[in-house]
């Protein structure tokens, strides 16, 4: 399939399981090699196919880049401008991308996990230092669970406490200004979509120094085998109104919110890089109002281009300058008049 997207925002539009939101996790595997629905490379091949060819052009001023990715699970090679990269560091900096789907209600009301990802999906843009530590603190972590899951000695386990505590206090350092930095930028985008305050805090896994929080919590890992303190154990705090969200917010609060936290990471990745990153917006009206959905295609980060899919237009006040792609019911793509 061939789309080719115009500046500002392109609506995808049409019925069911014709291949929207495919479009978009195709632009994101793309751009940043990685599914948003899954880290399995197999299910993102075709049913029947072995593997799977994605190409585009990365437009910025005067420059023009051909990213290229080939994947046959579990092996993939990566082609800039034709030239084949031994790794993934210059292809992942010709660009960054937002992503929005209907499991990111969940931001709001779901697992620890799903917050500190959103805080990993601006962070891994926007420094490699950052990624480094996650890696490296990561692989420390499992060694030393698995440690403790097998209950070997004290001696064992705390080997791994100083490669643990470095890389742990960086993260949580990094988190923190990360939010804080977020924080107005969260509450503006909400603002414009609903007329409601948002607030957002770092919760940090360690309420001290790593190494402090390790030593006085080394008792209760050996009971639990688990390493109970650290970034692994970090949340957002989110209140909608001065009131905790997750326990009280509406559907439409809960996308409202969902939203604006996606929005706040766009502008956040263009100050950091000096450009806005790509916004791939699935499905993300649902249960907004009439009122909230032209808020938010008003509130579009400026210059920002954006693919947004939707089943339906009605009722949706598309912005001058938009452009609509329509699927039929045969499958194909064309263009519409807005």
């Amino acid at each position: 399939m061939h789309y080719e997207p115009a500046p500002g925002l392109n609506f995808i539009t049409g019925p069911n399981a014709r291949g929207k939101t495919s479009i978009l996790e195709g632009a994101c595997f793309l751009m940043r090699l990685r599914s948003p629905r899954t880290s399995v490379l197999k299910e993102i091949v075709r049913f029947g196919e072995e593997s799977f060819l994605l190409e585009g052009l990365v437009k910025r001023e005067n420059q023009e880049t051909r990213l290229g990715v080939t994947c046959t699970p579990p092996m993939r090679a990566l082609k800039l401008d034709g030239v084949p990269q031994s790794s993934s560091t210059e292809y992942l900096k010709q660009g960054t991308i937002v992503w929005f789907g209907s499991d990111d209600l969940f931001l709001v009301n779901g697992p620890a996990e799903r917050r500190r990802k959103l805080l990993d999906s601006a962070g891994l843009q926007t420094s490699l230092a950052y990624s480094r530590d996650l890696r490296d603190y990561d692989r420390a972590l499992r060694s030393r669970n698995l440690l403790l899951r097998e209950g070997r000695s004290r001696r064992e386990i705390e080997a791994y406490n100083h490669p643990l505590a470095e890389t742990g206090d960086r993260i949580l350092g990094f988190r923190k200004d990360l939010v804080t930095t977020l924080a107005p930028l969260v509450s503006d985008s909400c603002r414009k979509i609903s007329g409601e305050t948002l607030e957002i805090s770092y919760e940090p896994g360690s309420a001290g120094a790593m190494m402090e929080s390790l030593l006085s919590s080394r008792d209760n890992e050996i009971r639990l085998r688990q390493t109970r303190v650290g970034p692994q154990r970090d949340d957002l705090k989110l209140l909608l109104n001065g009131i905790p969200a997750g326990s009280f917010a509406s559907e439409g609060q809960r996308r409202t919110i969902a939203l604006a936290l996606k929005l706040a990471v766009a502008a956040l990745l263009n100050l950091e890089n000096g450009r806005p990153p790509l916004l791939l917006l699935d499905d993300i009206f649902g249960e907004l109002d009439p009122s909230r959905r032209d808020a938010l295609l008003a509130g579009m980060p400026p210059k920002a281009q954006a693919l947004l899919s939707t089943a339906e237009l009605t009722g949706i006040s598309i912005p001058a300058g938009s452009t609509v792609h329509r699927f039929s019911t045969e499958g194909t793509l064309e263009m519409v008049s807005p």
